[in-house]
């Protein structure tokens, strides 16, 4: 019979093991996906990751310990943000956080299990200081890791993707659409086609909430992107901009991406009366072709699990999953039953 299980928090000497643990699942995950970070094969860089994930503010941790060695590790952070904060667009104001580093099960250990009493362990907390919203980072193709946080309530609320630049485009782009690189001078183009972008997302079935207070933060960050040294793109049908691809450098690429490789789409939108005739196709040949030629071999972005047009854009023109953001959402009545007298839940 194997040994029972046990859960503590980390302590200061657990991160080689963890790191050994977090360098071992990713060799498997860069097996099947070639643009995840090399450097994370290595067990001593592993730990560095770990040590440093538990660093940050906000961040706490616990271990699954079996005969005295350790069967898996979760770390995690509790984030808070303004409503005025530029964050507050694409996050909840208050949420608690598993990277895709922060996390990982022995080989030979049953994920379902030792996810579930770590989990358990840091949820307990989370709760207890009202963090209702959870998410996990997890990497595509492990069906047990997946299948353990499904297991405990989470769903698929984002993917990441990436694609070699130098992959061609497929399909047919729009004819008569003109891309060019944006200018400070196109801001009102850009910040429209933005909003543009938000509106459809607060659209069924992604539901993303209207964030007005964080507007004047948007606006500052687009102004600032188009003087940045990542290029936006638009298509133009004569004089209206009617496409637009923004980029970043170094964006939001997922942590265990090549780190040699930090080109990020952080917008791709077409207006709503053009969709379906080749400019986002017209859009991505264009960019594609600029960032093949300044030496960007990989491009990443993000989008909505409920993209219903996005997804299948992205996916049919190259783009490979490396990342599923998971999230769970806590009944806020599970805070009004630990405020009752004696209630045991």
């Amino acid at each position: 019979m194997p040994g029972r299980l046990q859960v503590r928090p980390t302590e200061a000497g657990d991160a080689d093991a963890c790191g050994a643990l977090l360098a071992a699942r990713h060799r498997a995950d860069r097996a099947r996906l070639p643009f995840l970070e090399p450097a994370l094969d290595d067990a001593a860089a592993a730990a560095e990751a770990v040590r440093q994930l538990l660093g940050r503010p906000g961040a706490s941790g616990v271990v699954a310990v079996r005969h005295g060695r350790i069967a898996g590790f979760c770390i995690g952070m509790r984030l808070t943000f303004s409503a005025a904060d530029f964050a507050s667009q694409f996050l909840p104001l208050r949420l608690a956080m598993l990277p895709a580093v922060g996390h990982a099960v022995a080989p030979g250990e049953d994920a379902t299990e030792v996810y579930r009493l770590l989990y358990a362990a840091l949820a307990e907390g989370w709760v207890g200081d009202g963090v209702l919203v959870h998410r996990v980072h997890t990497v595509p193709g492990d069906a047990a890791v997946e299948e353990a946080w499904v297991s405990l309530g989470f769903g698929r609320a984002m993917t990441a993707g990436t694609r070699e630049t130098a992959r061609p485009v497929e399909g047919a782009g729009a004819a008569t659409v003109r891309v060019d690189q944006a200018t400070p001078e196109d801001f009102a183009a850009v910040r429209r086609l933005s909003r543009e972008l938000a509106a459809y997302h607060r659209r069924s079935p992604m539901f993303w909430p209207p964030v007005i207070e964080a507007e004047t933060a948007l606006d500052g960050f687009l102004q600032a992107s188009l003087a940045g040294p990542a290029p936006t793109f638009l298509a133009w049908d004569g004089e209206n901009a009617i496409g637009m691809q923004l980029f970043l450098v170094p964006g939001f690429t997922p942590e265990h991406v090549r780190r040699d490789q930090r080109l990020y789409l952080f917008e791709g939108v077409v207006s709503a009366g053009t969709r379906g005739v080749g400019v986002g196709t017209a859009l991505l040949r264009a960019s594609m072709a600029w960032a093949a030629s300044n030496g960007h071999e990989l491009c990443t972005l993000h989008w909505a699990s409920g993209n219903y047009l996005g997804a299948p854009f992205w996916l049919g023109h190259g783009f490979v999953p490396v990342e599923h953001t998971m999230e769970r959402r806590i009944d806020e009545r599970a805070l009004w039953g630990r405020a009752v007298p004696g209630h045991v839940g």
